[in-house]
């Protein structure tokens, strides 16, 4: 990605992942199968990713981001299986994922290599 990640939209993007992810909990609920509903949530975030980005970025960009999304929607959707509702934990989670995305962008961006973090 050529411009910088702009504030709110790394962690929008993030919760928004996550999100969906309890959502499909709340959809599915015990009856969802994990592999069933990764696919599920993959063509999601890949069809949203692409409506937006497929003009401006390579696939294998596309792609890293669609999995990357995809790894986060499906920690929505499995935390609350394994333990109850805590809006302070997932703001936590939501928190250390935006930190730990921003630091891969910056090495990414000191090396001049092309980041692979869009927004959701």
């Amino acid at each position: 990605m050529q411009e910088a990640i702009q504030g709110q939209n790394l962690k929008e993007s993030i919760a928004m992942a996550f999100n969906l992810g309890v959502w499909m909990r709340q959809k599915k609920g015990h009856e969802g199968r994990v592999l069933e509903v990764a696919k599920e949530l993959r063509d999601i975030i890949f069809w949203n990713i692409s409506q937006q980005y497929s003009n401006i970025y390579p696939p294998e960009i596309l792609e890293a981001n669609v999995e990357y999304f995809l790894e986060i929607a499906l920690l929505g959707y499995i935390l609350p299986d394994i333990c109850p509702p805590d809006e302070e934990l997932k703001n936590k989670l939501i928190a250390l994922i935006e930190a730990k995305a921003r630091t891969t962008y910056k090495k990414d961006q000191d090396k001049q290599e092309q980041p692979t973090i869009t927004s959701y």
